[in-house]
């Protein structure tokens, strides 16, 4: 019986280290404008989460309609397509999965579980829940002998049949790392000028607008900043959390993870 339990252990032990080696080997994933569980393309701003939870793990991920690098797929299958699994009920279950061009799964996440009544919020729960099970591959891509013999990178365009088209473009991968702030910047007391300023109801958080998005301040002292990315969400990055912004009406919006999802809704003074 011990010779069993243990012939289990290694096997599952295999499976995991298998999994990250073999998703070692794709370089991009392609996340769709539109799921069959959207009403509409990019509804809820879920489709941009999803590849903001990817990078957020080091590999780079698009939309389907962006503007890729020109080494996607071209020597050799280097990317992968994210499908979804869902239930609905009294909760949001979302499973994903990682299919190379062969239409073979390389990595499933686990169920992610989004528990708040209203739909959005559980939506993006789930794909937070899910996401995590990325966090143990410590991913690493690993270049086949066929991709170095590619040309440099150069943007060129995939066309899509959906019916709503994006024109956004997306760096090259060498640029979109670039995009992550590699340190935060230290606490400053700043007097904060009234143009472009959006605080809280508290008056506690405010963001002023600079060239590339926003920086944040804490009590007038700058704790962050507010990337924006060419999919127009704000990757958020402060001494305090790591989170994901995006505008809804006159309002900014930003969502993090700390002790469960909070929420910073700033409007302009």
């Amino acid at each position: 019986m011990k010779m069993k339990a243990l012939l289990i252990l290694i096997a599952v032990l295999g499976t995991g280290v298998c999994k990250a080696q073999v998703l070692n080997d794709f370089k991009y994933v392609m996340v769709e404008s539109q799921y069959e569980f959207q009403k509409e393309p990019n509804e809820y701003r879920l489709n941009e989460m999803m590849v903001f939870e990817i990078k957020k793990r080091g590999i780079s991920a698009f939309m389907i309609d962006d503007v890729l690098p020109n080494d996607f797929n071209e020597t050799s299958c280097n990317a992968l397509s994210l499908k979804i699994e869902t239930r609905s009920g009294l909760r949001v279950k979302m499973i994903f999965e990682f299919v190379d061009c062969n239409g073979i799964t390389v990595f499933k996440t686990k169920e992610g579980i989004g528990r708040t009544k209203d739909f959005e919020k559980a939506y993006r729960e789930a794909i937070r829940d899910a996401m995590t099970s990325l966090d143990s591959l410590n991913y690493s891509y690993v270049a086949l002998q066929s991709d170095h013999t590619s040309s440099k990178e150069r943007p060129i365009q995939v066309t899509q049949t959906s019916a709503v088209k994006s024109s956004l473009e997306i760096a090259p991968s060498n640029e979109i790392e670039k995009d992550v702030p590699q340190t935060i910047p230290s606490s400053e007391m700043v007097e904060l000028v009234d143009k472009k300023i959006y605080t809280t109801n508290s008056k506690e958080y405010k963001i002023q607008s600079t060239d590339s998005g926003f920086n944040m301040y804490k009590n007038n002292s700058l704790i962050g900043t507010l990337k924006k990315s060419t999919s127009g969400c704000y990757l958020t990055v402060t001494t305090e959390f790591i989170g994901i912004g995006y505008e809804k009406g006159n309002t900014i919006i930003i969502e993090y993870d700390k002790d469960g999802t909070q929420f910073l809704v700033f409007q302009k003074k």
